[in-house]
């Protein structure tokens, strides 16, 4: 079995508070360095579901911010706004840390006493939170 060092638990684990933190803040800019794009992308498009059923324009924005930079910030700029308004806090308690290979590994937590689960890719000399880490390469 794969092990992980104390360093890689230490990074990870300030990845996982920081990702939560940022989240409360709306600071999207420190969110996206924390993630791959394609996770980041997901998380704007997860936040910002609600505005498409408000704003048909919105839509368009969303899928539009893989290739347009105005539409990525506009994007992040309302999205930005509802989290600082909403400011949750939550009790993140890290459980265990699982490696699915040398380059992938599954952080699971708890967050206000729900087990969760967040997956990371080392990329770019980092790691990264990445969704699509946790599933098999096929």
């Amino acid at each position: 079995m794969l092990k992980i060092d104390e360093k890689t638990q230490e990074s990870l684990t300030g990845a996982l508070f920081s990702y939560y933190e940022n989240i409360r803040r709306g600071n999207l800019q420190v969110l996206s360095a924390l993630m791959s794009e394609e996770s980041y992308f997901i998380t704007l498009e997860s936040f910002g579901f609600r505005h498409v059923f408000k704003e048909s324009a919105f839509k368009e924005l969303l899928n539009n911010i893989g290739n347009d930079e105005a539409s990525l910030k506009k994007v992040e700029t309302v999205i930005s706004d509802d989290l600082k308004k909403e400011s949750r806090e939550h009790t993140i308690e890290v459980v265990s840390f699982e490696p699915k290979a040398p380059e992938r590994i599954t952080l699971h937590y708890k967050e206000d006493g729900h087990p969760k689960k967040l997956y990371f890719s080392f990329s770019d000399g980092m790691w990264k939170i990445d969704y699509k880490a946790g599933r098999e390469k096929l």
